[in-house]
């Protein structure tokens, strides 16, 4: 993409110099001179221009009316100024100057990868606003359609807020007779449904976890005077931020009690009662729209039993299910009443809790946790059930109910390896908010661990790791991470790495460079993120052979499937593939053929007392051949003792790394095994 720069004449010959930055660092711009005392003569609202850079010091320069001219043309284009004295332009900044830059900043290196962050994040926010001012047009030609359609059909469709006609059609007004939509707005809806049905309309409306589902018939009043039975339906909409009800009412056909049911029936699930998958479906897509329209964000909880199975053989198909009635039974009095609770098909238990945070979601699963002792003694005698529960949140990063279910077996999974307990959830919470806005600040440190060769290799690895910075400590990941899957905010804090770590590779200039990137497991899931990557490669003209990125095999274990699809994706873009924690699982090389990694990093569990257990380093030996006979590369990791790298060096292993070696930092400086490869004896 080439980006128009616009920058006013500067006869000392700054601009060529930070153009020719601009470019270095990968750009590809367009530049147009100006006088700087008025914009160009072009015709507002073309977009022709995408960043104007005013050297704010040159004699002459009318920096105050350049931008008013800006501001009442309503032209969107972000400003930089760069000034000797950043102080004295301040008042430029009320006028719509997108920032203040210190000439003396671009004589340095950092300055400059400073300046050249700045510049890119301009260009990207902008982007990122003519693609909403986009949406939002084509949101205003999609309502203009539906009103069209609302206008224009027989069916009586109205809307309600507060029990009052906010909007209704021309088929409402036949239907009851209303002579205007004047003598309308003054009615409110209940006057037009007789008065023994009243209470049962009030009680369908209120009760709007059924709307779209359920239907309601009542006695309609005409202003004539005359009676007709109608069927009442609702949806629940958001007008202007606003809840609203949006009901359809149609004469009144067939036996509506009994559809009722039928629809009743077809959301339930058989065996337990609760919600069938496709009830909990609805219920999760009524709920991310809430967290979009609304912000009303809510949480989902799976718990899961993998011993159903063998419990079902042993109980029979009638004893099976008054076992799952009795744990519904259960969840059901442990669960607030608000709460709405189902069974998936594949025989998962869902508790959605509306309109809650990170502190209530995890004080649900702390109750759960509470009867897990007994639910499990309602199994058979001989056999086991324990359940195994996750979550995540919904909000308005939540992209679909699938993902929601994935979200909360990944969920699963990490707690059984990393049980973090509810005594942190507040700190987390707070935690998340210093994430999100370090996001949105571009405040997050990466820090990089060198991957160290005991073989020749040409390449100088290291791995990217994050940081969230405060005023008095440094947080890790282990303190932010889970919660951030939870709520979906992983993609983004990779998308965040990965640019950054492209724009640090840029700057380092070393052509060996290979950098390895610990992917979330939103990222697995994400629709979006390989057409960005792609992107965001060409932007900063990078190969994907300078990134290696790395997936838990507890990630893939939670969503095989997505995960196995995303891994040949990335693949096939030309990026190479570490698996992490490798022989956590059962079955680990299953796991390796299905995404066909490139390098395998060990889990901790094989390398623990390789020192002083023989059949420890035997099995380790063993794996490590295996691996090498598939053409898999490996590297042992957390090394904190450097007496063990002889014994890594004879099992084969490719690389190590851990703090004994080097702590993660922020520069990529470091020497050792550089430049022969390690014997027995240049270790000891």
């Amino acid at each position: 993409m080439t980006h128009q720069i616009l920058v006013n004449h500067c006869p000392s010959g700054k601009a060529d110099k930070v153009i020719g930055l601009l470019r270095r660092a990968g750009l590809n711009i367009r530049t147009r001179e100006f006088e700087g005392n008025h914009l160009p003569d072009d015709v507002p609202g073309c977009d022709t221009h995408d960043l104007i850079l005013l050297f704010a010091d040159v004699p002459g320069q009318a920096n105050e009316a350049l931008l008013r001219q800006l501001q009442t043309s309503r032209r969107d284009i972000p400003c930089l100024l760069i000034c000797r004295a950043p102080a004295r332009w301040l008042p430029m900044l009320n006028l719509g100057a997108a920032g203040l830059i210190k000439e003396s900043l671009l004589d340095s290196a950092a300055g400059q990868v400073e300046f050249v962050y700045r510049v890119k994040r301009e260009l990207e926010q902008l982007k990122l606003r003519r693609e909403s001012r986009r949406a939002a047009s084509s949101l205003r030609e999609l309502h203009q359609r539906l009103q069209v359609f609302m206008d224009h059909t027989s069916d009586a469709i109205a809307c309600l807020q507060d029990g009052l006609h906010q909007y209704a059609n021309q088929g409402w007004l036949s239907f009851f007779g209303v002579p205007s939509q004047n003598a309308l707005h003054t009615l409110p809806f209940l006057d037009l449904v007789a008065d023994e049905d009243v209470e049962r309309v009030r009680e369908f409306l209120r009760h709007r976890v059924d709307a779209g589902q359920q239907r309601c018939e009542f006695t309609a009043l005409r202003r004539d005077g005359t009676e007709v039975r109608a069927v009442l339906d609702s949806s629940v909409i958001s007008i202007n931020g606003e809840n609203s009800l949006q009901l359809l009412i149609q004469p009144a056909k067939g036996n509506t009690v009994h559809g009722n049911s039928i629809r009743d029936a077809q959301s339930k699930d058989m065996q337990s009662g609760l919600l069938n998958e496709s009830g909990i479906g609805r219920m999760l897509n009524q709920a991310i729209s809430s967290a979009v329209y609304q912000g009303r964000h809510s949480a989902v909880i799976m718990l899961s039993a993998a011993q159903f199975a063998e419990i079902a053989v042993v109980l029979g198909k009638t004893d099976m299910h008054l076992l799952l009635g009795e744990i519904a039974g259960m969840l059901s009095a442990t669960c607030p009443a608000q709460s709405m609770l189902g069974r998936l098909d594949a025989g998962d238990f869902i508790v959605l809790l509306p309109d809650a945070d990170t502190e209530s979601c995890q004080q649900l699963i702390v109750k759960l946790e509470s009867i897990q002792e007994a639910m499990s003694a309602l199994a058979p005698s001989g056999t086991r059930l324990h359940f195994t529960i996750g979550a995540a949140m919904i909000t308005d990063e939540a992209p679909d109910a699938d993902t929601l279910l994935i979200r909360a077996r990944q969920h699963q999974t990490l707690r059984q390896h990393q049980h973090a307990g509810a005594s942190a959830a507040g700190e987390s919470g707070a935690t998340l908010e210093l994430l999100r806005q370090s996001l949105h600040d571009e405040s997050l440190v990466l820090v990089y661990q060198p991957t160290v060769s005991l073989k020749a290799d040409a390449s100088e690895h290291y791995e990217v790791r994050i940081r969230l910075p405060l005023a008095d400590r440094i947080i890790y990941p282990g303190e932010f991470l889970d919660a951030a899957n939870q709520h979906g905010y992983g993609e983004r804090i990779d998308r965040y790495v990965i640019s950054h770590a492209l724009g640090a590779i840029a700057h380092h200039g070393n052509a060996q460079l290979r950098l390895t990137i610990n992917l979330t497991p939103n990222s697995l899931l994400s629709q979006t993120l390989l057409a960005w990557l792609t992107q965001e490669l060409r932007r900063q003209q990078q190969s994907p052979r300078r990134l290696i990125f790395q997936i838990s095999e507890m990630d893939i274990l939670s969503a095989p499937d997505e995960a196995r699809r995303f891994c040949l994706q990335i693949r096939d873009l030309g990026f190479e593939l570490a698996l992490t924690h490798f022989g956590c699982s059962l079955d680990p090389f299953r796991i390796l053929s299905q995404v066909q990694a490139d390098y395998v990093k060990l889990d901790r569990s094989l390398l623990q007392h390789i020192d002083l257990d023989a059949d420890q380093r035997e099995r380790l030996h063993d794996v490590v051949s295996t691996l090498h006979a598939q053409g898999v590369r490996v590297i042992a990791p957390m090394v904190e003792d450097i007496e063990v790298l002889p014994l890594l060096w004879q099992s084969n292993v490719n690389f190590v790394q851990g703090n004994c070696l080097q702590q993660p930092d922020q520069s990529m400086e470091f020497g050792l095994f550089h430049e022969e490869e390690i014997t027995l004896e240049s270790v000891g």
